[in-house]
């Protein structure tokens, strides 16, 4: 069994040798304006691959975006 700084220095490891060999993990995420405090953000997809889920960086006013068919392919958005 690993202990605690192991494992953190085990995946710190693996992710730097993943960036130098370009096969870093790229990640889904929608742009999103929110008028409310004029913030453009990126929202990132959950892990379950679901739904995309955000909050304005300022007020918190949060946001939900649905993966599903008969959605839209648009990957920018802007909330008021």
């Amino acid at each position: 069994m690993l202990h605690r700084s192991a494992q953190v220095s085990e995946k710190l490891s693996e992710m730097i040798a993943m960036s130098q060999s370009g096969q870093s993990e790229k990640r889904s995420f929608l742009g999103v304006m929110f008028e409310c405090c004029k913030v453009y953000v990126r929202v990132y997809i959950d892990p379950s691959g679901e739904a995309y889920n955000g909050r304005c960086p300022r007020c918190s006013k949060t946001v939900r975006f649905v993966v599903g068919e008969g959605g839209s392919g648009s990957r920018t958005w802007r909330v008021s």
